[in-house]
């Protein structure tokens, strides 16, 4: 049985032949995986370009001027700070917030009450999911 995933390289939705697990941990086939984030993932067609980009920009010198953006991303505010390098697996692109685990709660949580730099539109549905449950 297939599903849908959207290609993150091509910016393209495709059809899944596979039995595929959700970024959430649960087989995506026979759930229920309407609260899950997108899964972005390289269809078969564009995954060797990407893996190619993706090589050719770790052996590059970063843009200076995307690294001191990164740098001034707002301070996140809610105690994060305190993770083990180690420990950390995801990171928030509109603050410094780190993930030392991650599910959809825990990333509402994060927009609706910590990130200051999160856009109000994303800050609103995030308080709007965290309501439903």
């Amino acid at each position: 049985m297939s599903h849908r995933h959207y290609c993150d390289f091509a910016g393209h939705h495709w059809q899944c032949a596979e039995d595929c697990e959700c970024v959430c941990g649960v087989a995506m086939e026979g759930n229920d995986h309407s609260e899950c984030p997108v899964e972005l993932r390289a269809c078969p067609e564009h995954a060797a370009e990407q893996e190619r980009s993706i090589a050719e920009a770790m052996a590059s010198e970063p843009d200076p001027a995307f690294v001191q953006k990164w740098r001034e991303r707002p301070n996140c505010e809610c105690g994060c700070t305190e993770a083990e390098p180690s420990e950390i697996g995801g990171r928030c692109f509109y603050c410094s917030h780190v993930y030392v685990e991650y599910d959809p709660e825990i990333e509402n949580l994060h927009f609706a009450n910590h990130c200051p730099g999160a856009p109000e539109e994303l800050k609103k549905s995030a308080r709007e999911r965290l309501v439903k449950h």
